[in-house]
């Protein structure tokens, strides 16, 4: 296992001009709200629409995000090599172009096998190169020392997507139908994400003579020589790797699986769909302020302290969902919820940047991928299984809690550098 040293060294910080770094953060901003906001948080609202159109179950249905999950997992490994040696620019212009064939032959489909070939295999591999992993990356390039705030206000935009496109998608389904719906989504990879990639996208500080985080080092970057480049069977033995899997792993099960059912489960107790829309719009709001809020937090303190907090909140909010059942109780669980989601992934990727360095960051990201499927795979159907058999999701949300209690373990075996 590789020794990772303090990294207390600061160098000296450039003043002199802007630093193109937060152009990257701009654009990965923009570019995870599209990415994420249109594949992942519609798809609750699209659930039963696609189950009735369909003639299958919600169970069924389900099955085409764990056909993509699984996917994007599977192919990671891959895709982070991809990243880690070839134009970063080059792979996500691909991607959006996939992303929108897929929206545009989920639009028209027919049968169950349509849904999973469209939306769980076209879209997995445009999402594996237009979606978090090259983005991430991207971030973990032009910054070390401001990691967190970069990653914070950055993957803000993935959940306020949720915000802005969940009650979207529920009037447009009301007022044009699910096919129509998803057929707009096919315009924004390449009207909106390809244009930008194209103008915008710069793989590393490096290409236009700078360094991370725009500092002028009087001596190599601490980002530089803490870290040797990462070995698959090096990570595969490193212990690091296991326990952030474990600490992360429960958590996105629980993430995907509460904002997947949520809709249902609301409107399942007789509640209206755009009050339902509420409580997704308040806790994905919530998840997007934690996000440059648990950011910043981990640029200033310990990251592991900083996941701690989340996990807390984030099963104090879940508690609640099962115990509560009037609108305002349930505003009140999706708002610790929402706070306490939000800053999974950002602190993910600063625990990634502090545990492996820039130059293993996609390697170890890209590897994860398959470690974590497990979790991620059975969230959705976990839960919509649970409901098939009982009527309820209450059951189901009681399961995810003790998952969680996974998470708290391993974080607190996990041992972080002071940074």
């Amino acid at each position: 296992m590789l020794r990772t040293p303090e990294l207390t060294q600061a160098p000296e910080q450039a003043t002199s001009r802007f630093f193109y770094g937060w152009v990257i953060v701009g654009f990965t901003f923009v570019a995870q709200f599209i990415t994420m906001g249109t594949v992942f948080y519609t798809f609750g609202v699209l659930l039963k629409p696609l189950t009735a159109a369909l003639g299958a179950d919600r169970f069924l249905v389900s099955l085409a995000l764990s056909i993509q999950t699984v996917l994007i997992a599977l192919v990671g490994p891959w895709v982070g090599q991809l990243i880690a040696e070839r134009s970063i620019r080059a792979l996500m212009l691909g991607g959006s172009a996939l992303m929108s064939l897929g929206f545009l032959a989920m639009s028209q489909s027919q049968a169950l096998w349509h849904l999973y070939l469209s939306f769980g295999v076209v879209l997995a591999a445009g999402m594996a190169l237009a979606g978090p992993l090259p983005n991430n990356t991207l971030l973990a390039n032009w910054f070390v020392r401001r990691r967190g705030t970069a990653f914070g206000i950055s993957q803000f935009g993935i959940t306020i997507s949720g915000t802005a496109m969940v009650p979207l998608t529920t009037w447009l389904v009301l007022e044009f139908g699910w096919r129509s719906t998803v057929a707009l989504f096919a315009i924004a990879p390449l009207a909106v994400l390809a244009p930008l990639i194209w103008w915008l996208v710069v793989d590393r500080p490096e290409a236009r003579g700078l360094s991370p985080d725009g500092d002028t080092p009087a001596a190599p970057s601490p980002d530089a020589y803490a870290y040797k480049p990462l070995k698959m069977g090096a990570a595969l033995r490193d212990r690091r790797i296991w326990l952030l899997t474990l600490t992360v792993g429960p958590s996105f099960m629980t993430i995907g699986a509460v904002i997947q059912a949520m809709h249902s489960h609301i409107t399942d107790m007789g509640m209206s769909g755009m009050q339902a829309s509420s409580v997704l719009v308040l806790m994905t709001f919530m998840g997007a302020v934690a996000k440059p809020l648990f950011g910043i937090l981990a640029d200033h303190s310990n990251p592991r302290a900083a996941m701690a907090l989340s996990l807390a909140l984030q099963g104090t909010g879940l508690g609640l969902v099962v115990q509560l059942q009037s609108h305002g109780g349930l505003m009140l669980a999706g708002f610790l919820f929402g706070l306490g989601y939000g800053g999974v992934m950002p602190l993910w990727s600063v625990l990634l940047g502090t545990l492996f360095g820039r130059e293993s960051f996609a390697r170890a990201m890209g590897l994860m991928g398959p470690l974590t499927l497990p979790f991620t795979l059975v969230g959705l159907p976990f839960t919509t299984f649970v409901f098939e058999r009982t009527g309820s999701y209450r059951p189901a949300f009681i399961g995810l809690l003790a998952f969680l209690s996974v998470s708290v373990v391993a974080l607190a075996a996990l041992r972080v550098p002071r940074r």
